[in-house]
This record gives structure tokens, C-alpha cells and sequence, in this order.
């Protein structure tokens, strides 16, 4: 058995350039070498839809949504490169894409019209796609497709469907959640460093009889020295901030996995079709052999025994299609329940405690800082007290 390849990936956005257009310059190295790649954001989005569909059945991660306006704008290119940057990640653990023509163009090609690049693969026939699998998912071949495997699909995309809307609106709550802790963050500041300076220097030094030692924002050093470490800390970042980026890369993941499941019912409907096609072949080769005269016949060269002998050939043509399309569709299947659904699962999970630990490692050093300064501000307040 071919063993699995664990030469490590390294890939990222060095830098983003401004000029007409936004571009992002990719670094790294992998088992084939080092490379550089200046890539726009259009060049991820018509790289993502030609794996879509030279991958049917298989995840491919989202990219940033498109916008109308501003995209030159630092705020917008700035998060559109952190998850750009998340997409390069993810698709480094799928080897399978991330080895494929299609991304190995996008980062080594030197011609700068990605859409032409990506379109001057070679077309590939069913019979490709179904090899292709066979040869990058060995461990599925030969898998059976059960009821329980087809109901596992069906389940999962229900569920998917169900949680779009919950998603969105726990986005949005978080949103204004994160806003709120801004605001107080913002209050926090101007209360330690402006309003209660300004009441001690402007009011309180007279009822103290101007003694400037019994100040205590304008004379406890410590006070300041711990009010400015919060104040630096809570700049660093929003710790909310993290919950909305979770939530926001979940609706998109969400939506990219909707998409694979749409590229699953592509080829469930051209073995359909190729079923269907069959059909009306058998019945016109019927006919045909019954002597009969068809709509199609009326339009072709020839008796009605050499029209049945060539539409024999096309039944079996059709035949050895719906044959490969049903291979094909188990693959598909297999891909999705073996692999995708359990694989984005299990990084759901992962990545929600992962969030989860950080952001409550980040206020518990928050709110040391906060009781360190109450603290501080406690203690030489007692100690002025007047009796």
C-alpha cells in the first residue's frame, strides 16, 4: 500500500500590494520546490470554481465573499488576506487538491491571465475524473455505497441547509457583542485617562486642600502604568473578535460544502440523463426492428435495419457511459461519506475549542489586568481616606 505523503507544506501571503488592483504576493515551499505567486483575489475565485468542477464530490474551502466597493480599502484587504491565508491552510491538508494541475498552476504559472491558464488544462472525460479518484482516494475503491451511506449524505445536507439562516443570525449577535466590548474598551479609556484625571486636577484637589500627593490618578504611577497595559492589550485585538471570525469562516465553509453537494447532483443528473437516454434508444431500436417508421427515422439515410444496426452502437456507448457515471457516483459517495462530512466535523469541532481556549486565555490575562488595577486603585484609595 502506497504510504501517505507527509513532506511538509509551507505557503504564504508575504505581502499585499496595492496598486490598480490589490494583489497578494504567495510564498513557500513544497516536495517539488520553492515558489513566488502574485496573485488578485480573482485569481482565487476562478481557481476555487475550476476545482469545484474538475473535483466533483470534493470539498474545496471557501474564499473571502465578494464586494461590490472598497476593495482597495486597507480594512478590506487586510481581512481578505487573513482568510485568503486561511484558504491557502486548508487546502495544503487536502494533498489531493493541493497536488492537483489545477493548483499547482495557480502557483507556478507564469501567465498572468489565471482564467486562460486554468482553461488551457486538458478537458477531462468521466472516464478521467473516475481514474483520477480511483488514484487518489485508494482506500475507497472496491467501497460498497449502502442506504445508510445515501441517508448519511441526505442528512448531512439537510442539516447543512438548516443551519444557514442559525448561522447568520449568531453571526450578526456576536457582531454586535464584539461592537459593545469595543465601546466599553473605548469608555475604559477616556474614564482612566481623561474624566477621573480631570475631576482630581479640577475638583477634587480643592477638597483635599490642594495636596497633590492625595491624588489618585495623577500620583499613583502604578495606577497608570497598569491602566496603559490594558489599554495596549485591548488594542492588540477584540477577543470577540475571534467568536466573529469563527462564525464568519463557518458560514462560508458551510456554503462551500452546499456547493460540493451541488457538484455530487451534477453527476447524479447526467447518469440520469444518460439513463433516460438509454430508454428512449431501446425504445426506438423497438420500433425500428419492428419495422415501424419513427419521427427520428423520418430524418435519417437508410433502410430501417442499418438505422437499428448504427443506433445499437450508440445503445452501446450509452451502456458503457451509465456504467462509468454509476462508478463514478460510488466514488463520489464514498468521497463524501468516508472523508469530507467526517473530516469537516471533526475540524469544526477542533476549531471551535481551539477559539474557544484562546479567547479565554486572553481575557483571563484581561481581567488580571482589571482586578491588578481596581486593586491598585483600592489600595491608595483606603489609604486616603479621611476619618
Amino acid at each position: 500500500m502506497e504510504q501517505e505523503d507527509t513532506t511538509p507544506i509551507s505557503i504564504n501571503i508575504a505581502e499585499s500590494i496595492t496598486s490598480k488592483h490589490v494583489s497578494y504576493l504567495i510564498k513557500g515551499e513544497d516536495k517539488i520546490g520553492q515558489f513566488e505567486a502574485l496573485r488578485r483575489y480573482s485569481d482565487f475565485h476562478i481557481l476555487r470554481i475550476t476545482l469545484l468542477q474538475r473535483w466533483p464530490g470534493c470539498y474545496v474551502p471557501p474564499i473571502p465573499a465578494k464586494q461590490a466597493l472598497g476593495n482597495n480599502e486597507q480594512k478590506v484587504v487586510e481581512d481578505r488576506k487573513r482568510f485568503l491565508q486561511y484558504f491557502l491552510e486548508q487546502v495544503a491538508k487536502l494533498r489531493h487538491i493541493y497536488f492537483s494541475d489545477e493548483f499547482q498552476t495557480f502557483l507556478r504559472t507564469k501567465n498572468t491571465d489565471m482564467e486562460k491558464a486554468l482553461q488551457g488544462l486538458p478537458k477531462q472525460s468521466i472516464s478521467e475524473v473516475y481514474e483520477k479518484f480511483k488514484k487518489n482516494f485508494p482506500h475507497l475503491n472496491g467501497k460498497e455505497v449502502t442506504s445508510d451511506l445515501i441517508l448519511k449524505v441526505s442528512s448531512f445536507s439537510t442539516y447543512l441547509s438548516k443551519s444557514t439562516k442559525q448561522l447568520e443570525s449568531l453571526k450578526e449577535q456576536v457582531k454586535l457583542l464584539a461592537a459593545a466590548k469595543k465601546q466599553y474598551t473605548d469608555q475604559f479609556n477616556v474614564m482612566t485617562q481623561t474624566i477621573v484625571p480631570e475631576y482630581e486636577k479640577n475638583i477634587l484637589i480643592e477638597y483635599v486642600n490642594h495636596k497633590t500627593e492625595n491624588l489618585i490618578f495623577t500620583n499613583q504611577n502604578d495606577v497608570n502604568v497598569t491602566a496603559r497595559e490594558i489599554k495596549d492589550q485591548n488594542a492588540q485585538t477584540n477577543n470577540y473578535d475571534y467568536l466573529v471570525d469563527l462564525l464568519r469562516i463557518e458560514c462560508r465553509e458551510v456554503e462551500a460544502f452546499q456547493e460540493t453537494l451541488k457538484q455530487k447532483e451534477f453527476v447524479d443528473n447526467l447518469k440520469s440523463s444518460a439513463q433516460q437516454k438509454l430508454r428512449d434508444q431501446n425504445s426506438e431500436l423497438v420500433k425500428l426492428q419492428a419495422g415501424k417508421t419513427t419521427f427520428k427515422s423520418m430524418f435519417s439515410k437508410g433502410s430501417n435495419t442499418e438505422q437499428a444496426q448504427i443506433l445499437e452502437k450508440k445503445i452501446q456507448d450509452t451502456q458503457n457511459e451509465i456504467k462509468i457515471l454509476e462508478d463514478l457516483c460510488i466514488m463520489i459517495t464514498s468521497i463524501l461519506c468516508f472523508d469530507e462530512i467526517d473530516r469537516f466535523k471533526k475540524n469544526k469541532q477542533n476549531k471551535y475549542y481551539e477559539i474557544l481556549i484562546k479567547v479565554s486565555q486572553l481575557e483571563q490575562q484581561l481581567n488580571e489586568l482589571y482586578i491588578k488595577f481596581w486593586s491598585q486603585v483600592s489600595k491608595g484609595t483606603e489609604a486616603e481616606v479621611v476619618v
